[in-house]
């Protein structure tokens, strides 16, 4: 089994080809894609602060592919992988994942069958589960109604504006999931990765704005970003909500959520998902009062001590 590593260094044209493909080809067998968007995107964009790792069994045919990413703060690095369908069960995600660093945290993305197979191979690779991302979801046309967004008076509402606010986003976005492996840790360069990304809808991605506040970027005191992927779907998704830290215990999470679910309702939407940790019980509660239920379990997995 021959590794390669690109250390910080963009795949060649080539390999984002085959990458792509026999994550296709996983998808198609499994049911369910098993890059998630960040893993995605930075095999195509030539991220430089990712690892990635491609298995050949038969150059130049492609047998797996493995990325890493650092987490943010002090969080271990957490990793993806893939190996072809034709390809499993000879080897190749064992040598993807020894390839790995010894503290990363593996991601499965897989559901029904496909789940309990991936779950039985990290076991028997020494892996167990230390992190549980819930997909709950909703009807936007049927199901318990929510109630109308309560936003305090001294916070105004609009879309968010390129050129204008990606900074002050980003800053209370690191703020809001500080002790977030993932999302605490987006840059500028991640969120114009999105940007430029066929479903970006500057209208969905709604702030509540302290206008009384100048001179920081607390002046974003919450926000919701939501994502119709395809543009031209039925099913919406509550992207990402935060609220910044100094502006928690004033309803805004709850507001923003609602306000979001409103937008995507007047989109013309029949149906909503959102990811959730399921240590975030507040979140889980939010979203449980609002109509949400599960509907998919991701796992993610580290080695035993």
């Amino acid at each position: 089994m021959n590794i390669e590593l690109r250390d910080g260094q963009p795949l060649r044209p080539g390999e984002v080809r085959q990458v792509l493909h026999i994550a296709e080809e996983a998808e198609a067998a499994d049911g369910s894609p098993p890059l998630s968007e960040q893993f995605r995107l930075s095999v195509e964009s030539g991220d430089p602060d990712v690892t990635h790792v491609l298995s050949y069994a038969a150059e130049p045919a492609l047998a797996g592919y493995a990325q890493v990413r650092a987490g943010s703060g002090e969080e271990p690095p957490s990793a993806e992988l893939v190996v072809a369908p034709d390809w499993r069960r000879q080897g190749v995600g064992s040598a993807l994942l020894a390839a790995l660093p010894q503290d990363a945290r593996v991601w499965s993305h897989a559901t029904g069958r496909a789940a309990a197979a991936a779950d039985a191979f990290a076991r028997a690779m020494g892996l167990e589960p230390v992190r549980s991302l819930h997909v709950m979801g909703r009807s936007l046309v049927d199901g318990p109604p929510w109630p109308a967004a309560a936003v305090p008076e001294r916070y105004s509402v609009r879309s968010f504006e390129s050129g204008r606010d990606e900074d002050a986003w980003v800053a209370v976005n690191a703020a809001a999931f500080a002790s977030h492996p993932e999302q605490g840790a987006l840059t500028r360069r991640d969120l114009e990765q999105r940007m430029a990304q066929p479903w970006w809808d500057p209208q969905g991605f709604i702030l509540v704005v302290d206008e009384s506040a100048t001179g920081d970027t607390d002046h974003v005191a919450a926000f919701h970003w939501t994502k119709v992927d395809p543009p031209d779907g039925d099913t919406g998704e509550v992207y990402v909500v935060g609220v910044c830290p100094d502006r928690q215990g004033e309803g805004l999470g709850k507001a923003v959520t609602i306000l979001g679910l409103d937008h995507l309702k007047a989109r013309g939407l029949r149906d909503v998902v959102l990811y959730v940790d399921e240590d975030n019980v507040a979140a889980v509660r939010t979203y449980a009062n609002l109509g949400f239920t599960d509907r998919e379990v991701h796992r993610q997995y580290a080695r035993r001590p």
